[in-house]
């Protein structure tokens, strides 16, 4: 009777170690993923804000030349800028916070196959 516990005992604990290694794998599987992606979208904020900068750039001298006076063209610029801003920051759950929280929640509790 003995010998049985001792069985018992050793494949739960071989199942413990098997548990234990799927999860690690598991763990290590989904950081990867959410690591490349939070890179690759680190990447395409910097192209983005090069992006904006160099056409924020071009409407401020197209604003200067319109309006013949440096200060109001960039007045007006900023003033875009400025509505820009508030208008993402308005809208920042539908941008930001639910795709966020959408793909970490699939990510992490998605059905294993």
């Amino acid at each position: 009777m003995d010998e049985k516990y001792k069985q018992i005992i050793d494949s739960l604990k071989q199942s413990a170690k098997v548990e234990l290694e799927y999860s690690k794998l598991t763990l290590s599987e989904k950081l990867s993923i959410l690591l490349s992606r939070g890179i690759i979208v680190l990447v395409l904020i910097i192209f983005a804000a090069c992006a904006l900068f160099l056409i924020e750039w071009g409407f401020t001298h197209w604003m200067v030349q319109l309006t013949g006076s440096m200060w109001l063209g960039v007045l007006i610029s900023l003033a875009l800028l400025l509505l820009l801003l508030l208008v993402l920051y308005g809208y920042r759950k539908q941008l930001v916070i639910n795709p966020v929280t959408r793909f970490i929640t699939k990510l992490l509790l998605k059905p294993e196959d």
